[in-house]
């Protein structure tokens, strides 16, 4: 059986840009595995333009973003972009400079690409 799986775009609180490859389990998404990218080769691939709507989770095998090892991550209430996060109570959009305090999702998202 073929697995549905996805690369969404992430950004490092290093401004370094990574994938995070996804795959349907069930009716749910879940990371698998996180890989350096150049913008470039995003475009090219077509991961800018990537839109997804489900609940997101970790599998306990994901290693993280490949430049900080963070294994968490975040949705940008402004731009709709995936950054990491360390945890703290305050967050800061890696991608348009959004801040705001963090609360807890019930895993449902809505995750957007591009825009470098």
């Amino acid at each position: 059986m073929k697995k549905e799986a996805n690369v969404i775009l992430a950004k490092c609180a290093k401004d370094q840009l990574y994938g995070i490859r996804i795959e349907k389990r069930d009716h749910d998404w879940v990371r698998t595995w996180a890989f350096k990218l150049q913008e470039e080769m995003a475009e090219k691939e077509g991961f800018d333009k990537v839109q997804l709507t489900g609940s997101f989770y970790t599998d306990e095998e994901y290693p993280g973003c490949p430049y900080c090892g963070t294994k968490k991550c975040f949705v940008c209430g402004s731009c709709g972009k995936v950054s990491c996060y360390d945890g703290s109570d305050r967050v800061v959009c890696n991608w348009c400079g959004a801040g705001g305090k963090a609360s807890r999702d019930d895993g449902a998202l809505d995750v957007t690409g591009g825009g470098f």
